[in-house]
């Protein structure tokens, strides 16, 4: 007999996207909503910045574990399960050339990698090859971009450009082949995009100056085509083809652009808009369609770091975080780029990439909230309405962070990077009691919440982990063991307990 409770999901590509890589690590990274797993830089293919996955640190907080590298990290740690064990790794890159990734329950080396140089960037972790297994792509100020395997940290294949800093790679299929492509921006001008089995150029495109920024990529015109979205220090933002890097258009800032583009509905009318900032300090919200300005906002300063999208304050509406060079942090309005609040962080930036990520931290207060640092700056947890809720200096020079779950909880830690020791640090809560699970979800099922009519015609099924498990029609499922599970009915998903 089945019984089964149910509720909704609102960000219904998380659990669609192909997942036989486990649950907490899909085989590329999600569009838009990182969920327990941070596989690329900003969480996801759109730079949204955002994570699903929920705690609790209203009652305090702790370092968990800290590791020290052998120099400076800088690149936001990346999280997920890179080796296939059923629990989750830590990927972070050093000034010391190296690449580290660690065990998320402890701390512990699981391998190191060393590069020809320093390693600034954040990586990127996917199935590349489809081979079923997790490999990490980063690149190197040796210019180099590496695909090293999750299990062992070896190499599969490298690629050399004509210049990289502080670049980071994309992982996704660009041109709809079903393979999967790696994208990465160069200070060489150039684009590339290479393909994830071999590192073999597909196509590159040539700006006029050099790419400081991140890729993102995603559908920005509606097209069912994947679309590659780069910011260049020759002042332009540039929309390329996925197909074969042609342009699509080009909109020019007053100044260089190190920010790296978000790809969001930013005003809710169902298309796609590019968020970026400019160190013209500005904030620009382009059309997808042909990049024309649909609004901006200025705040004198440099804007280096991409913004971050989210309904931060459960309006219905989508809001935009940024922190600008004088060290404040705002919230605008995703309509028209107005001012909601700002709040001063307490000193200038000066670090060139002060990190933000969105998340549920405290269910006292509502809305997300956002979790911001720089070199100088204490790691700073502020509500949705823009209050202090507390600080933290897990690292003492911090560079960076990013919000996951590290220890396979279901709970997500903050891990934080920078200079001093320690060089990487895990804050956990004191306690996640009632807290956790993922946004959307009620944080305990019953039977009681409602049943499942007893036919739905053909559905598709995925267990826990978000792997498919049967396609067909619902009558002739059968479960092998009581659990969660994930039902899929046309457009729409529910969440099922099943006795």
């Amino acid at each position: 007999m089945k019984a089964y409770a149910y509720i909704f999901i609102y960000f219904i590509p998380v659990y669609l996207q192909a997942q036989m890589c486990g649950f907490q690590t899909r085989c590329v990274p999600p569009s838009g909503w990182a969920l327990g797993s941070w596989q690329m830089f900003n969480g996801t293919q759109r730079h949204a910045g955002r994570q699903a996955m929920k705690g609790n640190f209203t009652s305090g907080r702790y370092i968990k574990w800290s590791y020290t590298t052998g120099d400076w990290v800088s690149s936001s740690p990346i999280i997920g399960d890179i080796n296939n064990d059923d629990s989750t790794e830590i990927v972070v890159g050093s000034y010391d050339s190296k690449v580290y990734a660690l065990r998320g329950i402890d701390g512990s080396v699981l391998w190191i990698y060393t590069t020809g140089d320093t390693v600034f960037s954040s990586a990127a972790i996917g199935d590349i090859n489809n081979d079923g297994n997790i490999e990490v792509v980063i690149t190197s100020n040796d210019n180099n971009v590496y695909a090293l395997r999750g299990t062992n940290g070896s190499a599969i294949w490298t690629y050399t450009t004509g210049g990289i800093y502080y670049q980071s790679a994309a992982i996704g299929d660009i041109n709809n082949d079903g393979n999967i492509e790696v994208v990465i921006t160069s200070s060489d001008s150039n684009t590339y995009i290479l393909r994830g089995t071999d590192g073999s150029l597909i196509w590159s495109f040539k700006a006029n100056g050099p790419v400081g920024s991140s890729p993102a990529i995603g559908d920005i015109n509606n097209d069912a085509q994947i679309e590659v979205v780069v910011s260049s220090r020759d002042n332009y933002v540039y929309a390329l083809r996925g197909t074969d890097g042609s342009l699509i258009w080009s909109y020019g800032t007053g100044n260089n652009i190190l920010s790296s583009p978000v790809i969001v509905d930013v005003n809710g009318d169902g298309s796609t808009e590019i968020i970026v900032g400019s160190l013209d300090g500005r904030i620009y919200a382009l059309r997808g369609t042909d990049g024309t300005l649909l609004w901006l906002s200025s705040y004198l300063q440099p804007i280096w770091s991409p913004p971050t999208i989210g309904d931060i304050n459960n309006d219905g509406n989508i809001e935009i975080v940024v922190i600008n060079r004088n060290g404040y942090l705002y919230a605008l309005r995703g309509t028209d780029g107005t001012t909601i609040w700002s709040y001063y962080l307490g000193v200038s930036i000066t670090s060139v990439f002060p990190v933000i990520a969105l998340a549920d931290l405290d269910p006292l207060s509502s809305g997300l909230e956002i979790v911001a640092t720089s070199l100088h700056t204490p790691t700073s947890v502020i509500s949705s309405s823009g209050s202090l809720l507390w600080q933290m200096s897990p690292v003492t020079r911090q560079r960076s962070l990013s919000v996951g779950d590290v220890d396979s909880d279901e709970c997500v830690e903050i891990v934080a990077v920078g200079k001093g020791t320690p060089m990487v640090a895990v804050v956990d809560a004191a306690s996640n009691d009632g807290a956790c699970g993922v946004l959307g979800f009620e944080d305990e099922l019953s039977t009681l919440e409602g049943l499942i009519p007893t036919s739905y015609g053909t559905v598709e099924i995925y267990d826990i982990r978000g792997a498919l498990i049967f396609k067909g029609n619902y009558d002739d499922f059968e479960h092998q063991r009581a659990g969660f599970y994930f039902i899929k009915v046309g457009n729409k998903v529910r969440k099922m307990l099943i006795h």
